[in-house]
């Protein structure tokens, strides 16, 4: 794939693309996560390879915002 495939592939998946946020190298895309969380790809991956780590990535993003919302909950300082 093609950085500007990835981009647009990330950005239809859901995953927060910020140009600000990238290498200028022409071959990495990094995608921002929940909390500080990163995803780096890369244009000489295969298709599969690029497919399978964004599959992960959003499993990885659901997991640590269901995990912020339930410290949220939980915490004796929320409002909830």
């Amino acid at each position: 794939m093609t950085k500007k495939e990835i981009i647009k592939l990330g950005i239809t998946l859901g995953l927060k693309y910020n140009e600000k946020d990238n290498y200028p190298s022409s071959i990495r895309v990094v995608f921002n996560g929940i909390n500080g969380q990163r995803f780096l790809y890369e244009t000489d991956q295969t298709d599969d390879e690029i497919l399978e780590r964004m599959g992960d990535a959003l499993q990885l993003m659901g997991r640590r915002q269901l995990k912020l919302e339930l410290s949220h909950m939980l915490s004796p300082m929320s409002d909830n």
